[in-house]
C-alpha cells in the first residue's frame, strides 16, 4: 500500500466521521414530525410535516412539539408508566403531539383562570375536538421539545 492509497483511505475515514457529526448534531438542533390527526385544523392538518427547533425558549402563541401525555395518567406521570408495547397494544400512538402554547407559567389558565404553576406550559389544540391541557393537565416544560418554524 502506497502512502497515497493510506492517505485516501484516511481522508475518507475522516469524510465518514464527519458527515455522522454533522447528522448528529442536526438531529440534536432539529426535529421533523408528522402532524396526525385533526386537532391542530385549521393551521395544521392531517399528514403535514413540521420542522420544530429544539429550544426551551417558549411562550404563549407558539405551536410546540410536545412529548404525548399517558392517555390515563396525563402529562405529570408520563414518564413513569409503561409504554403502549408493553401493555400488550398493537400500534403505539404518536410518542409527539403538535399542540399551541395558550398560557406559560404564571399565566392564566383558559378555562379556569388559575396559573400555570412554574416549569408548565398549557397547550391547547387549535380544533376544540383535539385533546390537550384540558384533560391532562399543564404540560411540564422539560417535555416540550422545541417550537415549530415550518410546516410542509
Amino acid at each position: 500500500m502506497t502512502s497515497s492509497d493510506l492517505l485516501s483511505a484516511l481522508a475518507l475515514i475522516a469524510v465518514a466521521v464527519l458527515m455522522a457529526e454533522s447528522v448528529r448534531q442536526l438531529r440534536r438542533r432539529w426535529l421533523l414530525v408528522k402532524v396526525e390527526g385533526v386537532s391542530m385544523v385549521p393551521a395544521l392538518r392531517d399528514g403535514e410535516e413540521v420542522l420544530a427547533k429544539r429550544t426551551r425558549r417558549i411562550k404563549t402563541g407558539d405551536i410546540v412539539v410536545a412529548a404525548a401525555p399517558d392517555p390515563q395518567l396525563g402529562w405529570a406521570e408520563a414518564k413513569r408508566a409503561p409504554s403502549a408495547r408493553l401493555a400488550g397494544r398493537e400500534s403505539a400512538p404518536s410518542p409527539w403531539w403538535v399542540k399551541r402554547v395558550a398560557a406559560g407559567p404564571g399565566e392564566p389558565m383558559p378555562g379556569s383562570g388559575e396559573p400555570v404553576p412554574p416549569g408548565h406550559y398549557f397547550l391547547l389544540s387549535d380544533n376544540p375536538a383535539g385533546e390537550d391541557s384540558r384533560r391532562h393537565g399543564p404540560c411540564p416544560g422539560n417535555l416540550i421539545v422545541g417550537s415549530v418554524i415550518r410546516s410542509f
